[in-house]
């Protein structure tokens, strides 16, 4: 191992343990206090609970065991809506002249409606619609992004309700920006329904297929008819669709893009994973980026999180002629819980400008 994969690596063990900390520990101490005002014992038990989840995290994340890791993700995101609501709480603590067992059972029942409304949300799937007009086209274009689906958070049949939404929708292309699993114990059976789609259906890499097991992932795709772009283009009419292989490397973007030649003539379209590096697409002549990635914070309010490290986390961005799309994903990774944010397949419409 490197001095620099070091480096990451014991940053990555620190700001793993500070986060179980506030996730699951912090919580447990506070309630604990709050109902029972004994100090030790609240101090005492969120300690247990604080290193019993590193040990239970290290040992479900270590190797293939499912089930216990699908447990403890849904712990996990459980114990940040109590963690969230209990910092709230605190604020309330210091105006409010209210006894502590009732912040308690108010951060208890808020939390539970929390939990409850995110689940629930998780198993919806919305269709947002965007219209981008074009003076490099001379006809309509109807093209739907999907991205972060995350088969092996989620399973099969999740798979077969986007492909029935997506063929409603009668689109010319299909893109897939990314992640579309999450875990080398997916095998193309939990993706069989993707033979069914009707359109051209073009993959760009992500993440979690690099952390999965990219071989693989790529000879499914390809077995399941879609076409995937590495740092390649596919030409149809009057558009041109790139992929770009997801990198940690913010620069990734820039340092692949002399690689794909731009046609000025032709509607140019890059699909990335992460909504870095638009400024060089729109240098290079790309007309449109589509990413994914941020999942808008898939559980408020960790979308304040994930905003400080990705400026533009969901939505449509433009500049001038070119734009950006950022999908807040189709799935949810980890917990099935959506708070603050919907599982999007998104419709974009591109027709001539005038």
């Amino acid at each position: 191992m490197s001095a620099r994969d070091s480096f990451i690596s014991r940053w990555f063990n620190t700001i793993f343990i500070v986060a179980c900390l506030f996730v699951f520990a912090y919580p447990v101490g506070r309630l604990s206090y709050w109902y029972f005002d004994n100090s030790g014992f609240s101090s005492g038990l969120a300690v247990v609970v604080w290193i019993g989840t590193i040990v239970l995290a290290r040992y479900t994340f270590g190797g293939p065991r499912m089930k216990i890791r699908y447990l403890l993700v849904h712990w996990m995101g459980v114990s940040f809506i109590f963690a969230s609501v209990t910092l709230f709480a605190e604020f309330a603590r210091m105006i409010l002249s209210v006894a502590d067992p009732t912040i308690a059972t108010a951060v208890m029942i808020v939390a539970l409606l929390c939990i409850v409304t995110a689940v629930l949300l998780s198993h919806h799937l919305a269709v947002k619609q965007l219209t981008i007009p074009s003076s490099k086209i001379d006809k309509s274009y109807r093209i739907v992004q999907i991205s972060d689906v995350h088969i092996g958070s989620r399973q099969k049949g999740f798979m077969q309700r986007i492909v029935n939404r997506i063929n409603s929708l009668d689109p010319d292309f299909v893109v897939v920006t990314g992640d579309l699993i999450d875990s080398s114990a997916v095998g193309i059976d939990a993706l069989e329904s993707i033979r069914q789609l009707k359109a051209v259906t073009l993959f760009c890499i992500g993440n979690h297929e690099r952390y999965a097991d990219l071989a693989k992932v790529i000879d499914m795709a390809e077995s399941l008819g879609m076409i995937t772009l590495r740092q390649q283009t596919y030409h149809s009419e009057q558009l041109a669709f790139s992929g770009i292989d997801d990198a940690d490397d913010i620069n990734q973007v820039a340092l692949h893009l002399p690689q794909i030649p731009t046609d000025a003539g032709k509607f140019n379209i890059l699909l990335y994973h992460r909504p870095v590096g638009w400024e060089a697409a729109v240098d290079h002549g790309f007309d449109l980026m589509l990413s994914g990635h941020t999942h808008n914070g898939q559980i408020f309010p960790f979308n304040w999180v994930v905003k400080q490290q990705f400026r533009r986390i969901a939505g449509l961005y433009s500049k001038g002629n070119a734009h950006l799309y950022v999908s807040s994903g189709t799935g949810t990774w980890g917990p099935l819980m959506r708070l603050g944010s919907l599982n999007e397949v998104t419709l974009l419409n591109l027709v001539p400008d005038g």
